[in-house]
Parts: C-alpha cells; structure tokens; sequence
C-alpha cells in the first residue's frame, strides 16, 4: 500500500521548542480566565455536522471536514467551538444556577486554503459565559480578553461594534435579503468594491457608508443617531453599544468604534468585537442570544433555555503567538536540565539513585542511558543540557557528585542535595 511519510497540507508539528512557547501563552492567558472566575471543559472533537449548519454561517460550513462514519451518521470536526459549548450545556448543565462560565483550548478544523498563520488544523482558547443579558457581563468579557493579551505585553487594538446597526441600515433599504446577505460579507471580508456594486441598486447607500467610516469613542455616538436616525434597529443597536462602552471604560480597556467589525458567523445578535495586531485578527467574539435556544426541547411550551442569552470570544491561539513572535516578545526559557553519566557501569546503580533524589525535589534529571563514554556524554550535553552529573570511584565512595556548568565549564564536587539552589 502507498502512503506519504509526511504531515497533510494545512497540519502541522510541534517541536519541543515550539511547546514550550505555547505551554508559555497558553497557561498566561489560563491564568487569566481562572482570576475571572472561568471553569475549563473540553468537548469532542466529532460532532454531529447538523448543529454547526443551523447558525454557523456559510463560509463555516462549505469548510467544515465533513464525513460519514461507519455508523452512516452525518458527522464533522469540529470548525469552531461556540456551538459546541452551546450543546455541551443543554446536554450537561441546563438546570443549573446562571451565570455559568466556561473557557476551553481546543483544536478546530476547517478546509480552508493554507497560507501564513492560516492552517487547517489550529487551536482556540476562549470563554463563553452563560446565563446573562446585562452589559456588564459583555464588558466583563471584552475586558477579560483584552487583559489576557495585555499581560504578554503586545501591542494590539480593540474594536468593538453593534451588528444591529448595519442590519438596521440594510433593513431600512429596498435591497433584497441576498444582496443585504452579500454585503454583510463583503464588509466581513473588507471587499469595498463588491459593496458599492450592491449600494448603487439602493438610495440609502449613503448612509451605510458614513456608517461603515465612523470610528470614535462613546461620546461620539450622538452624531451617529442623527444620521441613521429613520433606522430604529440601528438606533437600538448604537444604544446597546453606548451601555457596554460605559463599563468598558470602567475597566480602563482601549477601544475604537468601527462597524466594519460584523463578524462571519450568523449566530451573533448584537455587540460583537475583534482585537488585531501585526495586520492580523487574533481574537474575535460578542453576544449571541439566540444560539443555545435551538438546542433546546422544541416540543416544549416551557423549555426556560429558549431564551438563554450568552456571550464569548476565542483568541486564535495560533497568531496569538506570531503576534508575539513579531513584536520579539517571545521570553528566553532557562535550561536547568541536568544529564547524570558515569565513568563504569558499577557506578550506574548510585546514578539512578542520584537521579531519583533530584526528581523527588523537582529538579529535572536525565539519566545518560546510552552507555556513553564521559567525554561522548559531554558532547551530546552540550547545547541541550545546562549541567551534567559525573560519577566516578570518588565519588561512588563519598557519596557526592561532580557538577559540571556547560556553560561557564565550572564544575564543583557537591552532596547531591546542594544541587537544587543551582537550578
């Protein structure tokens, strides 16, 4: 049978050095959704292909690595993970006291084509809280992923919008349902020429235009209402907006206003955000009222999750991480690694001895399992261990060690309990 010794296009391998930089990132950033009060799950990677086609969007789901399983069952890897977790908890915690708060990191997977930070398998770290409408739990969450990323030190913009108010534009013109469809993914995608084509076949195109070129604060909001003031979806929007900005400045989070932020995925309803840097989106989420109530029982009149409001965001992990790349913010890892030899096998019992000791205390000890001469085993330390353990007639006799630094070339005969203030 043929078959390729090589990764698929799009997937990628992590080599031990690129693990220590996102173990780095991502137990940060953890560290922040815990302060906030986020619990972890995790849910499968397969999934029914159905419930990401009810909201997803369509560029979602004409990605999405669909398939049949042996079961004959329509099924998918997951492309995302809000709808995941809006079925996690009809499934699991439905009856439970609201708020609930959630973050996961997983991987998700979408056929997309590969191209610089674009992969086809790439991994998410977000929340979702559960349970409330008020716009202090939007500002909470928008501050929790602005915080996330401000204590790796990058430089980055928030971008907050209301996709009510370019719905409220849209609805106010005589455009058919599939070009206002049309244009909300143009402005998605930033395609100016495929909006104006569109605009021309309205009169109100004016107006979406001075909509999509705002950009402000919440003081100037009030110049907005005036223009778009026949539109009363979109003058809810902006009011909704103006409630949340109210407690995102509380939280001292920098913004700017701009509604070309609609995000792709159709389950969004109101408040939505991105926050990019180095020319690249790296977090992206809002409020989504109306996602967890398609999960729910539809045969029943009194089902309370029909209505249950959420609100989230996901860092792409992966531009997390070139981000940092970019701005040189990625730190130096020390390695304190120590590797145990010895000059005869006799003394290969007291090594694995020595070994064990410095484990109990946490200090991490590679035992030379090579039968490696001493000289050989320095040469295989060098540049991938900071120090190595030598055991010789001496040292088997006094019970010590000789520590040698690969870096300096110092070495001291110690008690193998001295070792662990040097690393």
């Amino acid at each position: 049978m043929d078959f390729k010794t090589e990764k698929l296009r799009g997937f990628r391998d992590f080599l031990p050095e690129d693990m220590k930089i996102r173990n780095y990132v991502r137990k940060a950033i953890e560290k922040k959704f815990k302060l906030y009060g986020f619990d972890e799950i995790l849910t499968p990677t397969v999934e029914y292909t159905g419930i990401f086609t009810l909201k997803s969007g369509e560029e979602i789901t004409e990605s999405m690595f669909a398939f049949k399983d042996k079961g004959n069952r329509d099924v998918c890897l997951k492309p995302e993970q809000t709808v995941s977790t809006a079925r996690f908890f009809i499934e699991n915690f439905k009856n439970f006291a609201m708020p609930l708060k959630f973050y996961y990191f997983c991987p998700v997977f979408r056929y997309d084509e590969p191209q610089h930070a674009r992969y086809r398998e790439f991994w998410h770290l977000g929340v979702e809280l559960i349970g409330s409408n008020t716009p202090e739990s939007d500002a909470e969450v928008i501050s929790l992923a602005y915080c996330g990323l401000k204590q790796l030190n990058l430089n980055f913009e928030l971008e907050l919008s209301n996709i009510k108010v370019i719905k409220g534009v849209l609805n106010s013109t005589n455009l058919s349902r599939g070009d206002k469809e049309k244009i909300l993914h143009y402005i998605d995608k930033h395609n100016d020429e495929g909006i104006n084509e569109i605009l021309k076949r309205t009169d109100n195109g004016e107006i979406l235009n001075k909509v999509l070129s705002f950009k402000g604060k919440r003081g100037n909001l009030n110049e907005l209402k005036n223009i778009v003031r026949n539109c009363p979806e979109a003058i809810e929007g902006i009011e909704e907006l103006e409630n949340i900005l109210n407690f995102v400045e509380m939280f001292n989070n920098d913004y700017v206003i701009n509604f070309n932020i609609v995000r792709g995925l159709d389950y969004y309803t109101s408040n939505v955000f991105e926050i990019h840097a180095n020319d690249m989106q790296i977090c992206g989420g809002g409020r989504y009222d109306n996602l967890i109530g398609l999960f729910s029982d539809k045969d029943s009149k009194n089902d309370k999750n029909k209505g249950v409001p959420a609100v989230g965001f996901a860092y792409g992990f992966d531009r997390v991480i070139e981000a940092l790349k970019a701005q040189n913010l990625i730190p130096k890892f020390e390695n304190n690694k120590i590797l145990i030899t010895y000059v005869s096998e006799e003394f290969l019992p007291y090594c694995i001895k020595v070994a064990g000791e410095l484990r109990e205390r946490n200090i991490t000890a590679d035992l030379d399992i090579m039968k490696r001469k001493v000289k050989k085993a320095m040469e295989y330390a060098n540049n991938k261990y900071r120090y190595v353990i030598v055991v010789g007639k001496k040292e088997f006799e006094e019970g010590r060690i000789t520590l040698r630094d690969m870096e300096s070339g110092g070495q001291k005969f110690l008690d193998v309990g001295e070792i662990e203030p040097l690393c």
